[in-house]
């Protein structure tokens, strides 16, 4: 994503101000800015995209000089990713490729803290399976995706944060599905909620990446 093009009117100042707020999980904050630049803008997308590589790299180097933590950098390119996926990719054609087994990873509305379902999304794309990345999605949503592309495996992320009961529903929705697939449950509050679903449910709750990306 950092080596995409930015645009050239960009200032200094403006890279600062904006991954301040990506830093500071200010999601919706930079949602409206990034809306307000390019809504008006022929190639709206890619216009974006340009922003968004010049926040990454404008990340990447407050990383190298010791300018803002590993915390605050991890925080910032979650919100990347969730901007990214706001302004190009949902609007794009999503197509099956049959020659690669596919995860689709999700989170709900609402959850801020999805730095690690990111990671594992990319581990998995790096190990040669096709990727399917829905943040901030609602749950009929990541449902409707399932029924539709059929994936090997499912990708959740619950927090002590989040609302248990909205990811408990969103489990049971998926395996009343007529298809059968892995579902991975991770973050901090995973086994807490693996304890109260149903013992049908076969639900997985994964430690790491390592664990997520082992054979069955």
């Amino acid at each position: 994503m950092a080596g995409r093009e930015a645009p050239a009117d960009l200032s200094p100042a403006f890279l600062e101000s904006f991954c301040r707020l990506l830093m500071a999980g200010e999601y919706r904050a930079a949602e409206r800015i990034l809306r307000t630049m390019t809504e008006s803008r022929a190639r709206h997308s890619r216009m974006a995209d340009g922003i968004l590589a010049a926040a990454a790299r404008h990340l990447g180097a407050k990383w190298e000089n010791d300018e803002a933590s590993f915390g605050e950098v991890s925080i910032g390119v979650a919100q990347i990713f969730r901007l990214n996926q706001a302004f190009g990719q949902r609007n794009l054609p999503w197509v099956r490729n049959t020659d690669q087994r596919l995860a689709v990873f999700a989170t709900l509305p609402g959850q801020g803290h999805n730095l690690g379902l990111v990671l594992a999304a990319e581990a998995f794309r790096q190990e040669n399976w096709q990727v399917d990345l829905l943040l901030d999605t609602p749950g009929h949503d990541v449902v409707e995706r399932v029924r539709r592309m059929r994936p090997e495996a499912v990708g959740l992320s619950i927090s002590t944060f989040d609302r248990k009961h909205q990811m408990a529903h969103l489990v049971g929705e998926l395996r009343a599905l007529p298809i059968w697939f892995r579902i991975m449950l991770g973050g901090t509050a995973a086994a807490e909620l693996a304890e109260t679903l149903p013992k049908g449910w076969r639900v997985e709750v994964v430690q790491g990446i390592d664990t997520a990306l082992r054979e069955d």
